[in-house]
């Protein structure tokens, strides 16, 4: 059984992410390519291997084609714009580390947490030698990872290690905005909702001209580039930490 955590809720957080399904063109696509593969078949049972054969080139350019529809993997910030006071915009599905293992799956699916932990670290030190990919292995390392996600106490453990200090903040509007507004970045445990429908990680980056909040969402640059009302947010969490410079 995993560990519990404050009132009751599970103290390891995974991203739950779904491939978006596919488009009526591709559906459209996908059965031209069968289509088209049944009569090579033919042509190939009645002796036909010339034709065959070419026909098959192009079906592998078709599917090539139908494939480049795909929508890219999101990109992050990139490590030469990584600043101190700013909460650099990373995402677990990105190519650079998204193959790593972690937790017993691909990093891109289970990667939330030490993700979130690296875009605190490089908000508070400006540095750039902490990948998330490098935070995963230090989760590992821990024994903080598994097919759950990534334990909770790797927000607080994991922070010391990297030279942070996290404070546990209660999922109140004022504890956050004091957090926020003194510069500190906040990584918040989200339950189902807008964010998950099982567990996962956010960074809270600061409150815009509007009040609300930026997030760092590591698994959607849609909800990124979205502010949020407080409400919506807290009303979410499971736990929460702020980070400061040990």
């Amino acid at each position: 059984m995993p560990p519990i955590g404050r009132n009751g809720a599970p103290a390891y957080s995974r991203t739950s992410y779904r491939a978006p399904a596919p488009s009526a063109a591709r559906r459209r696509r996908s059965l031209a390519v069968r289509a088209a593969l049944a009569v090579v078949l033919v042509a190939a049972l009645a002796g036909a291997g010339w034709y065959a054969v070419g026909t098959l080139s192009a079906l592998a350019h078709g599917g090539a084609a139908a494939g480049a529809g795909t929508p890219d993997a999101p990109q992050s910030t990139p490590r030469s714009a990584w600043r101190a006071g700013e909460v650099p915009a990373l995402y677990q599905r990105d190519p650079a580390w998204s193959q790593a293992l972690y937790g017993g799956d691909a990093f891109g699916v289970t990667g939330c947490g030490p993700t979130c932990l690296a875009m605190a670290y490089v908000a508070l030190t400006g540095r750039s030698d902490l990948s998330p990919a490098d935070a995963g292995a230090l989760s590992e390392r821990m024994g903080c990872a598994s097919s759950d996600g990534t334990a909770w106490d790797f927000m607080t453990e994991g922070a010391a290690q990297l030279g942070l200090t996290a404070e546990e903040l209660p999922a109140d509007e004022p504890s956050v905005r004091r957090a926020l507004v003194a510069g500190r970045p906040v990584i918040c445990s989200m339950g189902p909702g807008d964010f998950t429908s099982t567990g996962h990680f956010i960074v809270l980056a600061g409150i815009d001209e509007h009040g609300r909040l930026e997030i760092r969402d590591p698994n959607s640059p849609e909800r990124t580039a979205k502010t949020w009302d407080f409400d919506t947010v807290l009303r979410q969490c499971r736990n929460l930490w702020a980070y400061s410079a040990a």
